[in-house]
């Protein structure tokens, strides 16, 4: 499968907006440490990982009102990244 990975991804403590920070953090079930997030391109909807222990990953694509659109586990941080873009790629189209 072709990487996804073309976006730039947030790091939770990097986020410059108390409300952006706020809205996400609501979506964290694992540990705020390790959550990144991205913005889909055209879209309100947001895509994030989160370490659930080692060896596993979460991925979630967040819509603007919280609910979460989709969302899967992976082996690694890299691919789950990769298969949050693609669906958060879906769901903007």
């Amino acid at each position: 499968m072709k990487s996804f990975t073309l976006s730039i991804w947030c790091p939770f403590c990097t986020i410059p907006s108390a409300a952006e920070a706020a809205m996400v953090s609501e979506s964290c079930l694992y540990s705020l440490a390790t959550l990144e997030v991205v913005c889909g391109p055209g879209s309100a909807s947001f895509a994030l990982i989160e370490c659930e222990h080692s060896g596993v990953w979460r991925w979630a694509i967040i819509s603007a009102s919280g609910s979460v659109l989709d969302d899967g586990h992976e082996p690694t941080q890299l691919r789950a990244k990769e298969l949050a873009e693609l669906a958060l790629h879906f769901v903007a189209a």
